[in-house]
Parts: C-alpha cells; structure tokens; sequence
C-alpha cells in the first residue's frame, strides 16, 4: 500500500525507494520493486535502474522489479544492448519458449522436461 501511494505521488527517486526499506525482507524488496515498476510503467531500464541504485538487496530488488516489468511489457521491452550481453540467451530463450509449450502440456515438452 506504501509502494502505491508512493508511486502516484511526486517524483520517482533514490530516496522514496530506501523510504520503503532496504529490500532485504520480502515485503521490502516487493514494495520497492512495486514502486519501481509503477513508477516506470512504461520504461524497463529506467525501472531497473531506480531498483538497483540503493544499498540495500539491490539484485533482489531489481530482479523482482525486471519480472514485474518484463511480465507487463514483455521481452521486447529490455534494451537490446542489455539482452546482447547475456551468456546463454539462446538457452534462457528456448526455455522461456518451453514453458509457453509446457503450459500447453504438449507431447514433446513432457518429452524434453520428463516428471514435470
């Protein structure tokens, strides 16, 4: 509830992130990674940045931050330089494809994930 409040209300910055906590608790690290992702709606890297540039659980929170983010704009949306430098894109690829598959339940995902 703080997160939201806080996003809808004066300029994104360092100092209302750390206002919601360090992100080394769960709810901490969901409430600023909330209001990172509310605050950047529209802006991946801008989201990501504001989650990381703290001195608390930073990765945490830029992690949790990255997935709202990507789950609402899609792959799409991550800069490309970023994706570009990614060991084993291809794998993280193909396994998000998987899933997409797997949800599905096809013959040849149980096949590839066997006991899944």
């Amino acid at each position: 509830d703080r997160a939201v409040a806080l996003a809808s209300n004066g300029s994104p910055s360092a100092e209302r992130v750390e206002s919601l906590g360090a992100g080394w608790v769960a709810e901490e690290a969901l409430a600023i990674a909330v209001y990172c992702a509310l605050v950047f709606q529209d802006d991946f890297a801008g989201g990501v940045r504001l989650a990381v540039n703290h001195d608390g659980d930073s990765d945490s929170t830029g992690a949790i931050t990255g997935n709202l983010l990507g789950a609402a704009l899609g792959a799409s949306a991550i800069p490309h330089r970023w994706v570009e430098a990614l060991e084993l894109r291809e794998v993280i690829a193909r396994l998000a494809d998987d899933l997409v598959i797997g949800y599905e339940r096809s013959e040849e995902w149980w096949e590839k994930y066997p006991g899944c």
